[in-house]
């Protein structure tokens, strides 16, 4: 399965993370900024170049009670655009990414200058937590 990304979508930063050539160890790969480049043709390139088949997109639930969210909403309609974009991807796989973030900022230590590698490290803790899950 080394031929998967996994995607933190954010209002204004997409994280990028992918996995090694044998499928096991996953890595940040990139963080695409909205505000300057088109996030659907860059996730194109990155999937053209590294030959994806498969994504794993982070959703985000309500932490209380895991119900649904208007981020969930708004994620779950930038997957349908991916899709459209992206028709010959094997699988979209969703997985549950409460909490990513402040996981991801613990890791880092971020400050908030480098806000935008936070969600680079969200997208390699789902892929981690993808990967264990499917092994």
């Amino acid at each position: 399965m080394a031929n998967i990304i996994a995607l933190d979508i954010g209002g204004r930063y997409i994280g990028v993370a992918t996995v090694d050539h044998s499928g096991k160890i996953p890595y940040r790969f990139a963080t695409i900024d909205r505000k300057r480049e088109d996030v659907f043709e860059k996730i194109k390139q990155i999937c053209k170049q590294e030959q994806i088949t498969h994504i794993v997109a982070g959703v985000p639930f309500h932490v209380e009670d895991g119900s649904e969210t208007r981020q969930t909403i708004k994620t779950r309609e930038f997957i349908a655009q991916l899709k459209a974009v992206l028709p010959d991807i094997l699988e979209y796989i969703e997985i549950d990414e409460t909490l990513t973030s402040q996981e991801a900022k613990r890791l880092l230590a971020i400050e908030e200058a480098d806000i935008s590698q936070e969600h680079a490290e969200a997208a390699r803790i789902l892929l981690a937590e993808y990967l264990a899950q499917a092994s």
